[in-house]
């Protein structure tokens, strides 16, 4: 049996706290919890919802080739037609084309910058396990991430990703991405805490799990065991922009462009 599977079994999941209209801030609390798992075990009143183990660092030649070469013709684009203007005579409009090509250049930056960075000095490669613990006393969610050296194996103390108070109100749901036209992109599906009396840009509070679009039942499976641990409501299986919080990012109702997912 796994740490995950005792844990789920054994936890006390009694709610002893009355319910929050308002979201309380987190004041030290994830990381007494991160301590004391550490140092004492794990207390009965905490169960682990979820571990995650992925690779990060090291030289990743290929994202990077792509991010040099699409952030350097942002750079350019606007040099190339600064050089035409010159031969071209018309120099006059070079500081045009330096106000215009500002864009370019920030983005280009954007991509080229970490690209070239990465190719060059990269970050150590690092084992990560991310865990989604969950104090049923307190009504506390605390992500923590273990790090360890993926060359040597040398393992760090545990850090605090997040630390969450459960509201009264909060559902638990499942926003899906579906698949483009041409197979450019697969979709998606994620469970997640969801807030609808949110009052910052998305409904959105956290992202719980990821599935492939075409992993329906696995997900809705999921949802309700969040739901069962987190003693919350489980409705909502809606399309992406269903996480926005249309209220507050486009009150006037007109014509939005959106900034990405939520």
């Amino acid at each position: 049996m796994g740490l995950m599977d005792k844990l789920n079994n054994d936890a006390n999941l009694t709610r002893s706290s009355q319910p929050m209209k308002q979201r309380k801030e987190d004041e030290g609390r994830g990381q007494r919890l991160l301590d004391s798992i550490e140092e004492h075990g794990v207390p009965d009143n905490v169960i682990l919802l979820t571990e995650n183990a992925y690779k990060r660092g090291g030289r990743q030649i290929g994202a990077s080739l792509v991010g040099a070469v699409f952030g350097s013709m942002f750079f350019l684009l606007p040099i190339g037609l600064m050089i035409v203007s010159v031969f071209g005579g018309a120099p006059f409009i070079i500081p045009c084309i330096g106000v215009v090509g500002i864009p370019f250049f920030w983005f280009g930056s954007r991509l080229a910058g970490p690209a070239f960075q990465n190719l060059t000095n990269p970050d150590p490669p690092e084992d990560v396990v991310e865990m989604l613990w969950y104090d049923s006393r307190h009504r506390f969610l605390a992500g923590i991430e273990h790090t360890s050296d993926a060359e040597t194996g040398q393992e760090y103390y545990p850090e605090l990703s997040y630390g969450i108070y459960l509201k009264d109100g909060d559902e638990i749901a499942i926003l899906y991405d579906t698949p483009s036209e041409g197979g450019m992109t697969s979709g998606d599906r994620r469970v997640c805490l969801w807030d609808p009396q949110s009052e910052l840009e998305s409904y959105v509070v956290l992202n719980l799990q990821w599935f492939g679009y075409h992993d329906e039942e696995k997900a809705r499976d999921r949802a309700r065991f969040f739901a069962r641990k987190l003693r919350l409501r489980f409705e909502h299986e809606e399309n992406e922009i269903t996480g926005w919080n249309m209220e507050v990012v486009n009150p006037g109702g007109g014509f939005l462009i959106t900034r990405g997912s939520p």
